[in-house]
């Protein structure tokens, strides 16, 4: 845990420093040490002697140099505009002169990691870079990128913002947006970059499980990573819904299942989350249950491109084909330069018979220079008598390391393929073997 304290319109924690008045007041180490041993002392004298100590890590400072802190933080404070509070007790020490509160943090809140930075502009280019990524488009996630580097070069040490742009680097890989390998290099090259400023990074951490579960296909490697990451920050939604992920490529659908409500729990707004949930309801053979999740998150969501699409789908399983074809076209108007995103209405004039006008779906998907959704393709090519295409389309996902491929072993639109000796070998790659749910 980790503790905020506020006094006199100040603001400090260990982390994130020293702010005034929402602004952050630069103090150099010795002078934070010292504001943090004396706001711990909660107003009492600290004795020069104990800052020797706690502060120099030695007995043997002399008064000089103490007084010479005590005076830099004072000049730094008075700068901000914040008024004096630290009072010298002539022959006893140092103390602070105003009431403090004190608020407990938990020190390993990924949410709370994006504030932990001295550099109030490399916070605000991190917020936007979050806030291009929540709209989705090629353009926006772009932008974010942009927007999280700057707050890399203003703050190279914002452990936050390296997680962020791993955060980013398999949204690609989830949109097939970019090759799915080369993601998956950069974003653990980005998280591996977050642990090594702060090895008790869960949102890194759970990214750096996700892509060796989902991309790299070192399942038990992968699985290691994300308990870890729960085990540190178990509030963290991020890290519930990647570590779904995982459980469903182990074939354990109903424990992903359960993932999901509870990354739905932290976080009830989520629309990713919600998408997901009713792909593994799906998955775990509650098709019915899958699509009241999805005809609600489409009616919440009417803007979201992934709501929609993942409403067609589960719309199509459920055949209900004018409502998947509605939904298909709201996903590809939505989204009309994210190929997966034109995959769910290829599906359904597929599956209702309408080949001419999926083919025709499949025509500008497959002309895109974007990497082809080669996974989501496979049950379009299937509903339209083309076997031995799709079968190639799941053969081109794994060597890949497309994500969803995933999730095509247990997709109900595939399942005449169970049982095929070159289909099944296929998904046997997904894990190397069945862990137990014990």
């Amino acid at each position: 845990m980790t503790t905020l304290y506020k006094f006199a319109n100040y603001c400090f924690d260990a982390h994130a420093g020293l702010s005034y008045d929402g602004r952050a007041v630069h103090l150099p180490p010795k002078e934070k040490g010292l504001l943090l041993t004396l706001l711990v002392a909660s107003g009492q004298i600290v004795r020069k002697e104990d800052l020797m100590v706690k502060v120099w890590g030695t007995s043997e400072t002399s008064d000089e140099s103490i007084s010479r802190t005590v005076y830099r933080l004072r000049v730094a404070m008075q700068t901000s505009g914040g008024p004096e509070v630290v009072e010298t007790v002539y022959n006893a020490g140092f103390r602070i002169t105003v009431p403090i509160r004190e608020a407990s943090l938990k020190e390993s809140s990924s949410l709370n990691a994006l504030t932990h930075s001295m550099r109030p502009n490399a916070i605000a280019a991190l917020i936007s870079g979050r806030e291009f990524l929540a709209r989705q488009s090629v353009e926006d996630i772009e932008a974010a990128a942009h927007a999280v580097r700057l707050a890399i070069s203003l703050d190279p040490s914002f452990s936050a913002a390296w997680a962020t742009l791993a955060e980013i680097r398999i949204f690609q890989a989830m949109r097939s947006l970019r090759p799915p390998r080369e993601a998956g290099w950069l974003a653990k090259e980005a998280a591996q970059t977050a642990l090594t400023i702060d090895p008790q990074s869960a949102s890194a951490l759970s990214i750096l499980g996700w892509v060796r579960v989902l991309i790299d296909q070192e399942g038990e490697r992968g699985l290691d990573d994300l308990d870890r990451a729960i085990s540190i920050d178990p509030d963290y939604w991020v890290a519930n819904l990647l570590r779904g992920w995982a459980l469903q490529a182990a074939g354990r659908n109903e424990e992903s299942v359960h993932m999901m409500r509870r990354a739905l729990d932290l976080n009830s707004v989520s629309h990713s989350v919600n998408s997901i949930l009713a792909l593994y309801l799906m998955f775990a053979g509650k098709s019915v249950d899958g699509l009241e999740v999805a005809q609600l998150l489409a009616k919440r969501f009417p803007t979201v491109d992934s709501a929609q699409g993942i409403a067609s789908v589960l719309a199509s399983v459920n055949g209900l084909h004018d409502e998947a074809v509605a939904c298909g076209w709201k996903a590809l108007e939505l989204a009309p330069h994210t190929p997966l995103l034109h995959t769910p209405l290829a599906y359904a004039l597929a599956f209702g018979g309408r080949h001419e006008e999926a083919r025709s779906v499949l025509n500008t998907i497959e002309s895109s220079t974007l990497p082809q959704p080669s996974a989501c393709m496979a049950p379009v090519y299937l509903a339209l008598g083309d076997r031995g295409r799709a079968i190639a389309l799941l053969q081109d996902a794994s060597e890949r390391g497309i994500p969803q491929f995933a999730w095509t072993r247990d997709d109900p639109r595939l399942a005449a393929l169970r049982g095929d000796a070159v289909v099944e070998r296929l998904w046997s790659r997904i894990w190397s073997h069945q862990l137990s749910s014990a």
